[in-house]
């Protein structure tokens, strides 16, 4: 009797043995898949980058973000403070998120990219939600104009919302990037 307890014992501590080591092969497999998934620099995906801010009029708007797009589509968002400066002191009028919605177009401009940076314009629709959570929608325009590639626009952003024109004017910069990861 002694003999099976300790055959037991010992049997089921091999079991218990290869069962761990097969829950941790098990746990290993995502890890395992993302080294055999294709590289980044695969993708078809383009990333944005933007930080910058208007200075046209005394009505301006700093906007920061990133994201995606691909062939049809823009996903990503970041923050907005729309303030006023006319009197001398600024004055926040709305901050908030945005959220991209729809991609209206991106193109590339100058050739060839500058590593896996290009120069180009994007235009979106966009939802500005400010901090009372009303919805308001508003054209993106996103230009990357990198050294001896011309974007067809300054460096930033043009941002229409509500008939108002905001316009990016050498505060910020932007950047489109080849093979984002999602």
């Amino acid at each position: 009797m002694d003999k099976r307890r300790l055959i037991s014992r010992s049997s089921r501590r091999e079991f218990l043995k290869k069962a761990g080591i097969g829950s941790a092969a098990l746990a290993a497999l995502p890890v395992l898949g993302d080294l055999f998934a294709t590289p980044a620099l695969a993708s078809s995906q383009v990333g944005f980058n933007l930080v910058a801010a208007s200075l046209n009029g005394t009505e301006r708007v700093i906007l920061a973000g990133d994201g995606l797009m691909t062939d049809s589509e823009a996903t990503g968002g970041g923050t907005f403070v729309h303030f006023d400066v006319a009197t001398g002191a600024p004055v926040v009028k709305a901050t908030g998120v945005w959220k991209a919605k729809r991609l209206i177009s991106f193109s590339t401009l100058g050739n060839p990219p500058l590593g896996l940076a290009t120069s180009g314009k994007a235009v979106m629709d966009i939802d500005l939600i400010p901090a009372n959570n009303q919805r308001v929608a508003a054209s993106l325009t996103i230009y990357c104009d990198l050294p001896g590639r011309p974007a067809g626009g300054d460096e930033g952003f043009i941002l229409t919302v509500e008939g108002k024109t905001f316009t990016q004017a050498g505060v910020g910069a932007s950047l489109f990037t080849f093979g984002a990861p999602s």
